[in-house]
């Protein structure tokens, strides 16, 4: 009882820090999610990653409706950006157990990572209205729009927009970098085998993976440093169900991404 109460404390004390000034850039977080796993919300953006975070309480009736549309937004970006979004649902309050915040984000069907413990952000971001709902992106950290408070359905036409509007932005400043200047992932769908040509512009630490849409990492094809020039690789792809999926290519840094169907 005294811990809920502590940070009960911080978080009103956060709100009444933050509550007069409306925030432009997301609140980090660094800490294991409730499936055990790290999450660190800074190294999402700076990833280039746009990333949607739901704060909800259990007692919320529009909450999960929330969710509902949510996912159907995220699939759909997703559909068009593989890999490039990431959803949170973040318990509101210090209060709620991780057992708790899990079985909200799995008795609603939802696919986002559930976390507890999420009072000093709520309070940050002024969301006493629930569900509240922050969308951010780029290595600025920043804001894509205001957070929306008290949530309607009509608000992710808003929030898609920007979403778009930022990822469309992050190509060209991939482009810029890349260090691949040609590329041909073959044959597309593939069923047996896939092949990998390619052409750098530089000597690269390269690493090639397969990612599924939501962006997580199906595969690791390929390891090493690889000099100047032409490169060639065919790999094994019978493993793989049937889907579709992303090929992501990492040079020195810089990222390139082919979308890739599997056929049997």
């Amino acid at each position: 009882m005294k811990t809920k109460t502590y940070h009960l404390i911080i978080a009103l004390l956060t709100i009444f820090s933050f509550a007069s000034t409306a925030q432009t850039t997301a609140m980090d977080f660094n800490r294991k999610d409730c499936d055990g796993n790290m999450q660190n919300l800074f190294g999402d953006l700076n990833s280039g990653k746009a990333v949607i975070i739901e704060y909800f309480m259990l007692s919320c009736a529009p909450c999960p409706a929330a969710g509902t549309v949510l996912e159907a937004m995220k699939a759909n970006l997703l559909s068009q950006y593989p890999g490039q979004i990431k959803f949170y649902m973040i318990a509101y309050t210090n209060s709620y157990s991780c057992a708790q915040t899990k079985n909200f984000v799995t008795s609603n069907g939802f696919s986002a990572i559930p976390m507890d413990s999420g009072a000093v952000q709520v309070a940050y971001y002024g969301g006493m209205g629930m569900p509240t709902i922050v969308i951010a992106g780029g290595a600025t950290h920043q804001l894509l729009g205001s957070p929306y408070q008290g949530f309607s359905p009509s608000d992710t036409t808003t929030m898609a927009a920007d979403i778009r509007t930022f990822l469309n932005s992050q190509v060209g400043i991939k482009e810029n970098a890349n260090k691949i200047s040609e590329l041909n992932v073959f044959p597309n769908p593939a069923s047996a085998e896939l092949n990998v040509k390619l052409v750098l512009k530089e000597t690269s630490s390269m690493v090639i993976e397969i990612l599924d849409i939501t962006g997580r990492i199906i595969s690791n094809l390929f390891s090493d440093k690889v000099p100047v020039g032409n490169f060639s690789k065919t790999f094994n792809t019978q493993a793989l169900p049937a889907g579709n999926y992303v090929v992501k290519i990492t040079a020195n840094g810089s990222v390139t991404n082919q979308k890739l169907s599997i056929v049997h």
